[in-house]
């Protein structure tokens, strides 16, 4: 089975086994620039098809991302998966095609009035060439838990999570520590907005955590579609300088 088939086949798995689950589709781009530590700066554009499967306290997700990406040989992929390999490759590179496919699982352990608590796990599968600079070629395992607090209008939401890390051929990096703290606010029934901060430990003794900030708004078009649009800015060599993206999602 080719790689990018096994998400749509889990889900299609589970719609038949639970009919009564909500399925949701995204899609989108994102476009990142920085140099992450290089003299020279690389600019990554990122359209995902995301599925989203929902049946009483569990939620399915993949994400199967298209990758266009140019800059130096040693940045690696895109978003939270980039690797900055310091390796002392400067060289200039284009490439294209599919990246690394995302898999996870969550499970509601928590929803009382004002509270709601998921844990879950993530699997990062490297179905990228790694040859073209868009992933590392080896699969990444993380587990996390998600806590969202509702007070009023506003929601207070934040992340934490441990990620093991694929080593590549001849690299060996390190498992990090990963969490997020965000504030959002309901300015109308059908549309919110917030921000987020993004923190992850470094995985390269000479590398950097990541840090960026996300201002965020989301606007349902009716019982259906929902747009999201948003502004990244990061703080380190491990993020970009700049990033931002629009996003649709339509539930069945």
């Amino acid at each position: 089975m080719k790689p990018y088939l096994l998400p749509l086949a889990l889900f299609s798995l589970a719609a038949q086994s639970q009919a009564s689950g909500i399925i949701s589709v995204s899609s989108g781009i994102d476009y990142s620039s920085g140099k992450y530590g290089d003299s020279q700066r690389t600019e990554t554009l990122y359209v995902p098809l995301g599925l989203k499967y929902e049946n009483a306290d569990w939620t399915l997700r993949a994400v199967i991302p298209y990758i266009h990406s140019r800059g130096p040989a040693s940045s690696i992929g895109r978003g939270a998966d980039r690797v900055t390999l310091n390796n002392g490759s400067n060289a200039m590179k284009t490439a294209a095609g599919l990246g690394d496919i995302v898999l996870s699982a969550s499970w509601t352990a928590l929803q009382e009035e004002h509270w709601l608590v998921d844990v879950g796990g993530k699997v990062k599968l490297a179905t990228a060439r790694e040859e073209d600079g868009l992933g590392t070629g080896k699969n990444d395992y993380a587990l996390q838990t998600e806590v969202y607090r509702t007070l009023g209008k506003h929601t207070l939401f934040g992340t934490v999570g441990y990620k093991k890390m694929g080593n590549p051929d001849g690299v060996s990096l390190k498992d990090p520590i990963y969490g997020s703290l965000g504030w959002s606010l309901r300015t109308s029934a059908q549309t919110s907005l917030g921000l987020s901060y993004d923190y992850r430990q470094k995985i390269q003794d000479k590398g950097a955590p990541i840090r960026e900030s996300t201002v965020f708004i989301n606007h349902r078009l009716d019982d259906h579609w929902k747009i999201q649009s948003y502004l990244v800015c990061g703080y380190s060599t491990a993020s970009p300088d700049v990033g931002g993206g629009v996003f649709l999602h339509h539930t069945f």
